[in-house]
Formats: C-alpha cells, structure tokens, sequence
C-alpha cells in the first residue's frame, strides 16, 4: 500500500510547523473525540423520517436534500436540529487539545462546532473566524490563528452548507473561501484529521489545482488502517453451517472489500500530493500528535548560565565551547533562546549569529535574547510577580534548557548562582527536559550531581550523564550535547506519552 511512515510524516510536518507553513484540515472524525455526532448520525432520524435507511445510504448530500423537498424547500427543522446537536458544552479532545498547543496559525474544517475554537481559548490564544465570506474583508487584531470554517458554523445557521442545493450553489456564495483554500493548498502543508474526502466541493479544488500546477505540494492525513484480523478470527472459530457462521462470512467479505477499496483511495490520493499515515487504532492518533508537539518543543533551546570564574576551564576553552554550541545548534536547525547573562550568554549567541550570517537564516527565527531590565546590575525595582512571570516565559516557550556553569559574586564572594538554580527550578516546574553540563562545574555541577541521585526520573540522560560531566575537550563536549539533544527528540515513540516531561 502507498502509505508513508510515521516517521517521516513526524519530521516532515513537525519541520513545516516550524517553518510556519503547517495548516490543519479538521473533518467530523475529530469531533468525534467530543460527543459530537458525525453526519450519518445528524440525519439518521430525519431518514427514518421520510422512509429511507441511513446505513444504506452513501450520499448524504441528497439525503439531506431530499428532507428539505419533504418541507417544500424548507432547512429551517434541519438547521434546528443542527443547532440542537451542536450546541452541547465542550467536552475534552486529545487531539485538538495537541494541535492548539503547537505554534499552528490556519485552521481549516468542515464541522459546525466550536471544538476548534475552545481548544485555542484555552491556550490563551487569540482566533480570527471566517464564516462568510463576508468575513475576509476583516481581521482580528493581534489573533494567533485562523479558523475557516468551510461549511458554516451552528452559531449561525444561514451559513451552514449541507444540501445539494447548498453545493450546487457553493462556488458562487464561498468564491473567497475556494481562492484562499486553493491558495494555502499551493503554499502550506496541510494534515488532514478525521476527513473522510468526500465532499464535492473540496474534491473539485483538488483537481483543479492538479490541473494548473506540476508539482503538488505535499499533504500528509491520518486514517485508520481497515483490518481483517478481527472478523477473521471470529470465523474461524464459528462451527461450519450455522447462522452465525453465514452472516460472519458476508461481515468477512464486506472486510477484504472495504480493504481493497482502501488501497485504491490511499493511491488515489496521492494525485493530488496526500500522503496517507495509518494507525491501527484511533487512540494512537493523540500519542503521534504528541510526539510531534514533543519534536516541536524540543526544537526550542534555552541556554541557562553565568559566569564570573571559569574554574578549571581557561576563558579560552570555555569561549570556544559556548561559541561552537551556539554555532551547531543553529546550523542544526534549532531556536536558541538566552537571557544573555554574563560569561555565557554572549559567547553562546556569538556562535550562533556567525552561524545564522552563514546560513542567510532568519535571525527572529532562530535566536531569542531576553533580558531582565536590570539597574546597576540588579533587578530589585521590578515587582516579584513581574519578574517571575517574565522568567517562567522564558522557560515555557521551550523543550530543553541546556545549564552552563553558573556562579556569580555574593557579598564579594564566588558562589553558586542563585539564578541558574532559579531556572532549574522553573524547568523542572514546567516540565521541561534538561542537560546539566556538570564538567562546567558550579551550578551546573549541583544540578547534574542531584539528577544523578534521581535518574529514573531524568532517564534521557542515563546515557550521556558520565560525559557531561567530565569531558573537558570543547569539541566532544558540544558533540556530547547535540547527541543528548537527539536522543531526547527521537526517544521511542511507543514510550513517548507514559515517560514524556512533555506530555
């Protein structure tokens, strides 16, 4: 079968995220995870209602329509029903819950509910919702992300597009919504979550794209794989020439159909750029979302040190190890964020800026500086809650925080510093992984002597914790560094959300 690997479509997607080029496509199946009914489930009573069967119907578009006839051309018991369906209170959803964290800014789907929105709400992000296209010719100040909402929205009900005639009039009334999809189809990488590809409408922008465009950008959607493993068992085990055995036999061979006309969609598909990842289960869906958001996160590097005495290592030596892991870093494809402290914090972003210049890269994207605003060298003026949320914001927009020596003076005298620690204890507080370069002794030394006591807690570091803390040449050192750095990122999949600081 054509599909793609995990894998690949973890790296893949998780590198368009972080190039800002991810949109995400959400059909009825991520509703689903909610309470929310899907669209066989929707008109399953109004089916009975005018004499057909749901389950033997496969055009829903003309089931809806033929209920809408029954009411001389009347939606307004359909929309009723919709609002009545859709307006249950938010109930919890892995998956969304995953996306909405991740620096994802366009949001496509085809429900009627609010899942979307609720899930970005309580990432204290700010949404800009198109309905209509009425709404293009307006944005939202200071909004994170944009949510189209394809088919309408329950909330308001003249949107919502269901019927035959809702389709057929489609390209007049959604002109913007087709311009702006067909162009995020050429530009962005799209995942598509809980979408069955069965409306016309969307279909049509698909070929119409292949027909202009060469090379189709690739999309990637996750879909559960049809197995046969289950009813195969259970008609194995069914004594010959009984009812039962009949009626598994026709369950068996409606199986092996379903999963050649499974081959035959993930293929065709393809045309148009998707690019199918299975899973065998849907629980599986939130722990690959995960290890995505974990990919992402880990993307992110804060550099926690300072220095006033190197100790044991020559200002020399020392130079030279913060210089070339700023440097490897960038040209690793990581973010670098740092509060520029002294005797780390400019030797570090020093490495990184030659990289970054050699590189063409874009400096806002791979390298933050934030300092506190300090006064003679002191921070006492800002208030204690200010300054804390200022430095937990530091540390939440991180995966990693990397610890370099840390001492400074107190009363005259050299010590272990106070804010190195500090930033352990946030990291630790929000969970983030952490690599204590223990060769550089003093604050990064205590940190990797108290990991150390507790490494089942830190089991990331099991095999990299000797090195860290007595290797003394700059250049394996930093090697040291970028292979933890890996070993964190590609930790097994399977494991991710059961050991996870992240999950």
């Amino acid at each position: 079968m054509d599909d793609i690997s995990k894998e690949i479509f973890i790296r893949e997607f998780e590198k368009a995220i972080f190039q800002e080029n991810a949109a995400i496509f959400a059909g009825a199946g991520l509703s689903q995870n909610s309470g929310f009914v899907n669209w066989k489930e929707l008109l399953r009573e109004l089916a009975t209602e005018i004499k057909l069967d749901v389950e033997k119907e496969s055009d829903l578009i003309s089931l809806a329509q033929y209920f809408v006839n029954g009411r001389s051309g009347s939606k307004h018991e359909l929309l009723t029903l919709i609002l009545q369906k859709f307006s249950h209170n938010y109930v919890k959803n892995d998956p969304m819950d995953i996306l909405a964290s991740m620096p994802i800014k366009t949001y496509w789907t085809t429900n009627y509910d609010n899942i979307i929105e609720k899930c970005i709400e309580k990432q204290n992000k700010e949404y800009d919702l198109k309905i209509s296209d009425s709404n293009f010719s307006t944005t939202k100040d200071n909004s994170d992300v944009t949510i189209y909402k394809f088919h309408g929205d329950s909330r308001t009900p003249d949107s919502i597009v269901l019927t035959k005639d809702d389709y057929s009039s489609f390209y007049s009334t959604h002109q913007l919504f087709i311009n702006a999809l067909t162009g995020q189809l050429l530009t962005k990488t799209f995942l598509f979550i809980g979408y069955s590809f069965n409306d016309p409408d969307f279909l049509q922008i698909l070929s119409s794209i292949r027909a202009i465009a060469k090379n189709v950008r690739t999309h990637y959607c996750i879909t559960k794989r049809i197995d046969s493993f289950e009813i195969e068992k259970k008609y194995s085990e069914t004594p010959e020439n009984t009812p039962e055995k009949k009626k598994l036999k026709i369950e068996y061979d409606n199986c092996l159909y379903e999963i050649e006309k499974q081959k035959h969609i993930v293929k065709d598909l393809k045309r148009f750029g998707i690019n199918t990842v299975f899973v065998d289960d849907h629980k599986e869906i939130p722990r690959l979302l995960s290890q995505i958001q974990k990919k992402n996160a880990t993307r992110k590097i804060f550099i926690a040190g300072s220095c006033r005495d190197y100790g044991v290592w020559t200002e020399q030596d020392a130079a030279i190890l913060m210089s070339k892991l700023g440097e490897k870093l960038i040209k690793k494809g990581y973010h670098i964020s740092t509060g520029l402290i002294e005797g780390v914090g400019p030797q570090v972003v020093s490495g990184a800026l030659h990289a970054i210049a050699e590189r063409n890269f874009d400096i806002n994207k791979y390298l933050s500086i934030k300092t506190l605003p300090l006064i003679k060298g002191k921070a006492e003026h800002i208030d204690h809650d200010a300054k804390k949320m200022y430095q937990d914001d530091m540390i939440k927009k991180v995966g990693i925080v990397i610890f370099l020596f840390g001492n400074n003076f107190y009363d005259g005298q050299l010590k272990v510093s106070k804010g190195v620690l500090g930033d352990y204890s946030r990291a630790l507080e929000h969970r983030k992984y952490i690599i204590p370069v223990g060769a550089t002794g003093y604050a990064a030394k205590v940190i990797l002597e108290e990991v150390e006591l507790n490494i089942e807690k830190f089991y990331y570091l099991k095999n990299f914790i000797l090195r860290l803390n007595t290797e003394t040449d700059p250049d394996m050192l930093v090697n040291t560094i970028l292979e933890t750095i890996e070993h964190i990122r590609d930790f097994e999949y399977d494991n991710l959300l059961e050991l996870s600081p992240l999950s």
